[in-house]
């Protein structure tokens, strides 16, 4: 068993040199001495190990240091056996894998690999992109999801906050308490408990209440800070009544549902509002000459709300309810819409192919004669500001100012005019738009940085028009005769009102929208 074991390598050395024979070692050198074979292990018989023709190519051999090489080998195979074994298996892994042997690099060919023919899977790159089309649409649909959770939350503030307000004042403080007794009392001793009704005309329930309508709204204006307002307004079938409240945050944490027109009988048209008339795109007139509306709003004669949203399939219940009929137009007010339809359809066609610079045109123009920043200028400079910059005839100009010209004074209201003429894009386009410059102002200034429209603007959509060469927004906006470096809203919804006028597809509308900002 502890017989002298005579090995020979060959090494192939790195310098290209004849390989150097290695010394004969011993056994006691490679490993120590050992016993006698106890009887419980078998005899190790080496005449029945051999070299098998077939080995398994499944491994690469990597070179070593010769003694750990030496110190591996079986007892009972010649050191040539070995390294014969050692160099077929090399070949063999050297055709399987494709490199070459240490053997054929020692004559002085350097090691190089073939040209791969790996191919990239495609499968696995579709795969990567499905997946990361589906991780971005539940991401999407994530975000619009809280969105809708946010919206609905800011909905129930507001109803409680007006539920609470109506049912806040007690009957024994209703002002028809005072006005209700008959007989003469002392100015000490104006009313006693005795002489308080349980009940007043005006005195409201819970369950009255309930009978609502709920409806969303905005304000028809030119700036920034009050046509970005939400509002919430209710109509109530009991007493035809109806009030709006306003949701304002005040910094991130606090928010609040203040009553922006109190509870009250309105009217239009010499008759008071009703159930027909909350429709979405509808109109509602109000003076301002109320308490709780704001200075900068009380400026104008008369404040105007846009229907943006309201609840049909209450709407419907509650007209089955009172018995209420849809109002019908007289034959004078349908005549009326019937005409300016037909000047803003042919307005819109004869601006295709150049609504956005003359829109943006026809603002600045107005804008530079409102000297005194109020949103009114002269009949007469509207009316040649008009002919000039859209061709409206006379007789098209006299038509929309029988409709829409309600004031008695020399100045007029020259944004509703434009809009009489030009027409509005619809509520769900007007909605995405208001979140477009929401997201530019978050504070409603009135006011968009150029700074920050480089920032958010991505042009991800090429847009090509017909004769408008100026539609990149970034373009309109760098006016070479622009004093400061802001955007007003009004400048703003002027570009995209253009827009809405070139594009008729609705859904078109609104991808460019959300791709070019990111919403």
């Amino acid at each position: 068993m502890d017989r002298a074991l005579n090995v020979t390598s060959t090494f192939t050395r790195q310098d290209g040199l004849p390989p150097q024979r290695q010394t004969p070692v011993s056994s006691q050198e490679i490993a120590p001495s050992r016993g006698p074979r106890p009887k419980e292990v078998p005899m190790l018989e080496l005449e029945r190990l051999g070299d098998r023709e077939v080995e398994d190519g499944a491994f690469i051999t990597v070179a070593v240091n010769p003694s750990i090489l030496l110190s591996a080998m079986s007892w009972g195979t010649a050191a040539s056996a070995h390294q014969s074994q050692q160099q077929n298996m090399s070949e063999r892994n050297a055709a399987l894998f494709g490199y070459q042997s240490p053997q054929s690099s020692c004559r002085g060919q350097p090691l190089s690999r073939p040209p791969s023919n790996h191919k990239p899977n495609m499968e696995t790159q579709y795969s990567d992109e499905l997946s990361q089309t589906q991780t971005n649409i539940h991401t999407r649909s994530r975000k619009l999801e809280a969105e809708g959770l946010s919206v609905e939350k800011r909905k129930q503030a507001v109803i409680e906050q007006m539920m609470v307000d109506q049912l806040s004042r007690a009957v024994i403080s209703d002002p028809e308490q005072n006005t209700a007794n008959q007989f003469d009392v002392s100015a000490r001793h104006r009313r006693t408990l005795h002489h308080t009704m349980v009940k007043t005309q005006k005195s409201l329930t819970e369950n009255l209440l309930s009978h609502k309508l709920c409806f969303h709204a905005r304000i028809l204006s030119r700036c920034g800070r009050e046509a970005c307002r939400e509002l919430t307004g209710f109509f109530f079938t009991c007493d035809h009544t109806l009030t709006v409240y306003e949701y304002r945050s005040f910094g991130k944490n606090r928010c609040s549902a203040l009553p922006f027109i109190a509870r009250g009988v309105y009217r239009t048209r010499g008759r008071p509002y009703c159930l027909a008339d909350l429709s979405q795109g509808a109109d509602l007139r109000f003076s301002t000459d109320m308490p709780h509306l704001p200075e900068s709003l009380k400026q104008w004669p008369y404040l105007t709300l846009r229907v943006t949203d309201v609840d049909e399939e209450t709407k419907r219940t509650l007209l089955a309810q009172s018995g209420e009929r849809e109002y019908c137009l007289s034959e004078e007010e349908s005549n009326d819409q019937k005409t300016l339809r037909a000047v803003q359809v042919a307005v819109r066609d004869r601006l295709r192919g150049r609504a956005i610079s003359t829109l943006i045109s026809l603002g600045r123009r107005l804008k530079s004669l409102d000297l005194k920043n109020k949103g009114l200028i002269g009949k007469d400079e509207l009316r040649e500001c008009l002919m000039e910059e859209l061709s409206l005839s006379k007789q098209d100009y006299d038509a929309v100012w029988r409709t829409v010209g309600q004031q008695g004074g020399p100045l007029v209201d020259y944004a509703e005019m434009m809009r009489a003429v030009t027409g509005e894009m619809s509520e769900i386009r007007k909605a995405i738009f208001i979140k477009v410059y929401v997201k530019l102002d978050p504070n409603k200034t009135g006011y968009i940085s150029l700074i920050d429209i480089e920032k958010f603007y991505s042009a991800k959509v090429n847009l090509h028009l017909e004769h408008d060469m100026k539609i990149d927004i970034l373009t309109c906006m760098r006016d070479p005769g622009r004093v400061t470096k802001d955007v007003s809203y009004a400048e703003f919804e002027d570009y995209y009102q253009g827009l809405s006028i070139e594009i008729s597809n609705d859904q078109e509308y609104i991808n460019i929208l959300k791709s070019t900002w990111g919403i």
